[in-house]
């Protein structure tokens, strides 16, 4: 099943992507590839020359803005330049949330140390140098590992969907003002309405429509509150058939515990898979270095679950609680899963002056073809026929056995560009 089917996902993210995998004629062989720029590009002007050249043939450029030395907003507006004439998203990637890894679902951590490290996580999100959720539609995190049967408990999924949320909210509106007040006295309280500067169309969000904008800030105390005055630039059409750009949407993908040679247990790549179904609408699904996409694994959550990337069960795996989870019993839900190219694929790669792709869909390519692109598709389309040859002998594969119904997958490749 391609990523483009339509399984009508409640992330905007996610929708997104299946979208341009039919409707952005580059993509290399139909792929909504994300393109990861090595963290050894550690100048801007690299950085900004790779989006340019790849932008047109890619989904998604991820990038380790930390390690690039001169890092700035203009940078980064350069970069949401170059994302909306070409039509792809941007992911920070140098940052991965919750680097404590197990701590934040154990019962028997005590609450301050967690909300204190909640609040660590949030603001590693959206302040710092980086601003991440400003600026950034996809982040990294693992799990908070709350068992599966207890994600109601979880604090800190919701906690940096709310994050978000407030950091999109401070960059689509400008408040000017100081209001001076009575600290005691009430009757001088009233409401004060904010608008949004643009419409629902570019926002993937429905809280930053026009309906749904307003916010009140009641006069009860002293409030002085300045901010930097934000003019969204005009909206460019992507020049290659890519629709509108869901440009305010943020969404996690949570980091998926491998089972290959691994020291995590089942049960908490068990957890993650729960906690992404859980809260869909921010998680957009799970990354990996896997090499599920090449294997051809299933479009189905359990096979993730239940098997590794090379195809193999996972000792120790019981789907059982698993299934009876409500969050994986709606079938209508899909989540992604972003898995490495195996870089080994391209080893091969020369560069050629007199380079076509084939494939899906063929464009002019001439000599002035920066190398990165040739890669790009190059490594895409090796992938590609593995895939390609991997699901030919699965499915000729009589002794799988079945596996329950739950939640629609989408594999989405990751190739590194060094």
């Amino acid at each position: 099943m391609s990523a483009a089917e339509d399984w009508s996902p409640e992330n905007p993210i996610l929708a997104y992507l299946q979208t341009i995998a039919a409707t952005k004629k580059t993509l290399p062989y139909g792929q909504p590839v994300v393109a990861y720029l090595s963290h050894n590009f550690t100048d801007s002007a690299t950085l900004l020359r790779l989006a340019a050249e790849l932008g047109p043939y890619i989904a998604i450029l991820e990038i380790a803005a930390d390690c690039v030395d001169d890092w700035s907003s203009d940078v980064i507006e350069e970069l949401q330049q170059l994302s909306r004439e070409h039509g792809f998203l941007l992911w920070e990637a140098s940052k991965v949330l919750n680097s404590m890894v197990n701590f934040m679902g154990r019962a028997d951590a005590p609450v301050e140390t967690r909300q204190a490290l909640t609040d660590l996580i949030k603001k590693t999100y959206t302040s710092g140098p980086l601003k991440t959720a400003t600026w950034s539609n996809l982040a990294t995190s693992w799990a908070p590992a709350v068992p599966v049967d207890q994600q109601e408990n979880d604090v800190l999924i919701p906690t940096l969907r709310l994050a978000a949320r407030e950091a999109v909210a401070s960059t689509t509106k400008t408040i000017r003002t100081e209001i001076f007040a009575d600290a005691n006295d009430d009757s001088l309280a009233e409401e004060v309405e904010i608008t949004p500067p643009f419409g629902e169309s570019s926002s993937g969000w429905k809280e930053f429509s026009p309906g749904n904008m307003g916010s009140a800030l009641r006069k009860s105390s002293t409030i002085s509150v300045t901010t930097e005055e934000v003019i969204p630039q005009p909206h460019l059409q992507a020049d290659n058939g890519a629709p509108n750009l869901p440009l305010l949407a943020r969404s996690i993908a949570l980091c998926l515990p491998s089972a290959i040679e691994t020291a995590f247990t089942p049960e908490y790549r068990q957890s993650t898979i729960v906690a992404a179904c859980a809260n869909s609408d921010f998680v957009i699904g799970f990354a990996t270095t896997e090499p599920f996409f090449v294997n051809h694994r299933g479009t189905d959550i359990f096979e993730l679950a239940l098997l590794d990337g090379n195809g193999n069960a996972q000792e120790g795996m019981d789907c059982a609680k698993l299934a009876t989870s409500p969050y994986v019993s709606e079938h209508q839900r899909s989540l992604g899963v972003f898995s490495l190219v195996p870089p080994a694929l391209g080893q091969d790669f020369e560069l050629d002056s007199t380079f076509k792709p084939s494939g899906l869909h063929s464009f002019n390519f001439n000599s002035e073809t920066p190398a990165s692109v040739q890669y790009l598709f190059h490594i895409t389309g090796k992938a590609v026929a593995l895939r390609e040859k991997n699901r030919q002998e699965r499915e000729g594969d009589s002794s799988r056995g079945e596996t329950p119904e739950g939640p629609k997958i989408v594999h989405i490749p990751a190739v590194i560009i060094a």
